[in-house]
Parts: C-alpha cells; structure tokens; sequence
C-alpha cells in the first residue's frame, strides 16, 4: 500500500492528480490481493492500473514533445520499460495466478519506482514546461 501524503509532488497540479490516480488504482489492486477476492477481480484491477498507466504515461510523452523537454528520449524510454515490465506481470498473473508474485512486483518494482521516477524524471520535467 501506498499512503497519498507520501508521493512527491511536482510542480503542475495536472501531474499531481494523475500521480494520485495512479496511487488509487494500486492500492485497489494491493486490497484485491489481500482480500482473496478472487482471479477476477484482481485481473479487472490490475487491467485498470495498466490502462492508466499507459494513458499517464501518454499523457507525459505529449506535454514533453509540446514544450520540447530535452530529455524526453531518456524518459519515454523509462516510462516503455515500466509498461512492458508491468504488461509481463500481467501475463505471469494471467497465467500462474500466483497473488505473491504480482503482490511482490507491486511492492518492489512499481512502488519503488513510483516514487523514484516523480523525484528524479517528473519533478524536473514539470519544472522545465512550467518555466
């Protein structure tokens, strides 16, 4: 789980929200998990989380090529490599259903992520379009 006070924030309200979102979605997915509320309902979490993900990461892409970020290679090529590591967490899930694996990449490979890319990618990003 994720507490909401403790994700960086950035300099646009915008980034923020969606960051917050994001948060949401993976804790949903944390409750479905703990709960044993079944494969269903887990696979319909972690479905939402990674359409989120991709429209997040989509989202950023346009803003950097709008205002013509100059590190927006080295970040959209961070943000593929978290959606295909994330998309064959998916796959694992749909195949082995196995809850402590996909609770374990949660939790040492999303969250941590998270919370590493917003100090380092998105906060000098959001400062570079708001100036």
């Amino acid at each position: 789980m994720i507490e909401e006070q403790n994700i960086p924030q950035v300099s646009m309200h915008s980034m923020n929200e969606v960051h917050l979102e994001e948060v949401v979605l993976i804790n949903r997915l944390f409750e479905a998990l703990e709960s044993d509320r079944g494969f269903e309902r887990v696979s319909e979490n972690l479905e939402l989380l990674l359409e989120h993900i991709q429209e997040h990461f989509s989202g950023e892409e346009k803003m950097m090529k709008e205002a013509q970020y100059p590190s927006l290679n080295m970040h959209k090529a961070e943000h593929d490599k978290v959606l295909s590591q994330a998309r064959y967490a998916e796959m694992e899930w749909r195949n082995r259903k196995d809850k402590e694996s996909l609770r374990e990449f949660l939790e040492d490979d999303i969250v941590t992520w998270l919370d590493q890319h917003i100090k380092a990618m998105d906060m000098p990003m959001a400062d570079f379009i708001v100036s």
